[in-house]
């Protein structure tokens, strides 16, 4: 049951990263596109399309 919780605490977090820094972050955020998001849009489109906006029209400066 321990092992469980575990697993999904790290799968969690590993989403809210993606959710939350990784648009912020370059190289997260290349790193996320290139090798997470294929896996996470089959859970929802939802979680890697700020890292896609982001990464489409990056800040001025």
């Amino acid at each position: 049951m321990r092992l469980i919780i575990v697993l999904l605490a790290i799968v969690g977090g590993f989403i809210i990263v993606a959710m939350t820094v990784a648009p912020s972050q370059p190289a997260v955020r290349d790193w996320y596109i290139a090798n997470a998001c294929p896996v996470l849009d089959n859970i929802s489109t939802d979680i890697c399309a700020a890292l896609r906006r982001s990464a489409a029209d990056p800040r001025p400066g």
